[in-house]
């Protein structure tokens, strides 16, 4: 249903948004996600360690980082659509260029820099849009939208390890490079709320128009002129005048606001009221250009807004955040090289990958049911979930045979996609609505930066004891110990209050100690 200012909120061009989000996860997650089996493609071409070919996606994790609060305040500023079309471009030239191999150091910047550059201008500002566009159905719409994740999870493992057997990594890298320029296409459905409003307004200046062309038809058909005399600044002169050819009707009336005269013909009308509104637009113009002067200053002010960590909850969500992020997603790109020191093939690990993308995509879509019927709290099944998703990380480490480890995987997919699904809602749970972009440049932040750190400092302690399973028992320890400080928002909340209480009692002793 439309809001008082003619955007469709849960509803119309809203969903539109959800597909557009759709296609850019798909293409970002499922690439990112595989990269496990690229991962063995760079050792083995370059003759390196697993290390440095970790930071890869290490570095892209970081640019990650270090753009995604950029990215989020650039959308608030210059709208949610150029920033991520000009992401789409810049992520598919940084695939497209690494697919020359000139060297690892290549790479890391084309690959790593340039693609993660893309991903943080695609991911917190498609979050921002569909909270501007859902209320009642905002976890379904999260869910249906990064359901895109999960079966870009799901099919791209199986077509790169073909393009890989059929055109070799160079060939592969390029072929990804393209298919992430549909990112671009993604930005263009971002329709700014702003559209709307405009909108709205000529609407109204049309009805004012029609009211004022109906009131000339009344006087034309009557055909008489009442002379008045002016009472007030308010009433109006109306004049008749003569010509040779016919009759001429000049109204003379005075703006109350401003005193101003304005002289026109009734036929003329039409226009007039279009130039009074143009006048009106032209002072809004004035006063964007006005406000264009602290563009700059009001963009940095907001990108280095650190005021909301004085709240306790958005600290205990940011440290969550990264320890639930660090888990799963260094996991997945361990798993495909855990599996294949276990003797198991290309093709079988592709599809252990796949497998966790389509549980991902059941986990997602029931989870978002689930939290908009909120019969239990959204951070409950967020903190549930992920404590289930540590231990399936443990049963997978201890699986020896393939079909173990397919469930163990399966069930780290659902529960994970319970986890991506419901994040973004939890966060507007917890901080609300008003605080949820500053906030959400922040998680992005330090979610990055637990890729930045994870990938080469796992990959490190990989090359030191020489197996996957250490790598993966930290994964799982990670996910455990946010899930349960999770649980403890209850008691972090209480301690926040009873702060702002006290708060409050003390500012009112100051003022009734000046007063007196």
């Amino acid at each position: 249903m439309p809001d008082n200012q003619g955007v469709p909120v849960d509803c119309g061009w809203a969903w539109v948004i959800v597909i557009g989000y759709f296609i850019g996860i798909f293409c970002m997650v499922g690439i990112a996600k595989s990269f496990g089996i690229l991962l063995v493609q760079f050792v083995d071409y370059f003759d390196i360690p697993v290390a440095i070919a970790a930071l890869i996606m290490g570095v892209s994790g970081g640019v990650y980082t270090l753009a995604a609060p950029v990215c989020v305040a650039a959308g608030q500023h210059f709208t949610q659509r150029r920033v991520v079309m000009i992401g789409g471009l810049i992520g598919a030239l940084g695939l497209s260029l690494s697919g020359f191999l000139f060297s690892i150091e290549w790479v890391i910047f084309t690959f790593g820099a340039l693609y993660g550059f893309g991903n943080a201008c695609l991911f917190g500002n498609g979050l921002v849009i569909i909270g501007q566009y859902f209320n009642k159905r905002r976890g379904l719409a999260n869910g249906l939208s990064l359901s895109g994740a999960s079966l870009g999870q799901f099919a791209i493992p199986p077509l790169l390890q073909f393009l890989l057997d059929t055109y070799s990594l160079k060939g592969t890298l390029i072929i990804i490079g393209g298919m992430y320029l549909n990112v671009i296409m993604c930005g263009a459905l971002f329709r700014p709320t702003s559209f709307y409003s405009k909108r709205h307004t000529i609407v109204d200046s049309s009805k004012e128009q029609e009211k004022l062309l109906n009131k000339q038809e009344d006087w034309k058909a009557n055909q008489i002129v009442k002379p008045a005399e002016p009472k007030d600044e308010e009433a109006a002169e109306y004049h008749l005048k003569s010509s040779g050819e016919g009759l001429f009707e000049t109204v003379r009336y005075r703006a109350s606001s401003t005193g101003s005269v304005v002289i026109g013909s009734v036929d003329s009308l039409h226009s007039l009221a279009l130039d009074t509104d143009n006048q009106s637009k032209n002072k809004m113009a004035d006063n964007e250009e006005n406000n264009s002067k602290n563009k700059c200053i009001q963009f940095l002010s907001g990108l280095l807004d650190f005021s909301v960590l004085r709240s306790f909850v958005v600290i205990l969500f940011i440290l969550v955040s990264f320890l639930l992020f660090f888990g799963h997603f260094n996991f997945i790109l361990f798993m495909p090289p855990t599996a294949g020191s276990r003797g198991v093939s290309k093709y079988d690990t592709a599809y252990l990958v796949s497998i966790t993308g389509i549980c991902d995509l059941f986990g997602r879509v029931l989870v978002g049911v689930a939290g908009d019927l909120q019969f239990i709290a959204r951070y409950k099944l967020m903190g549930l979930a992920t404590l289930l998703c540590g231990f399936s990380i443990f049963g997978f480490n201890l699986a020896q045979e393939y079909w173990l480890m397919a469930v163990f995987v399966g069930c780290y997919g659902f529960l994970g996609g319970c986890y991506v699904s419901i994040n973004a809602p939890v966060l507007i749970d917890l901080v609300g609505l008003k605080l949820m972009p500053k906030v959400l440049g922040l998680v992005v932040f330090i979610q990055g930066l637990g890729a930045a750190v994870g990938q080469p400092v796992l990959g490190a302690i990989r090359d030191h004891l020489g197996s996957y399973e250490v790598v993966n028992y930290i994964c799982c320890c990670s996910m455990v110990a946010g899930a349960v400080l999770l649980c403890l928002y209850p008691l972090v909340k209480k301690v926040q209050e009873r702060r702002e209480a006290t708060l409050t009692a003390y500012t009112k002793e100051v003022v009734l100690t000046v007063d007196s």
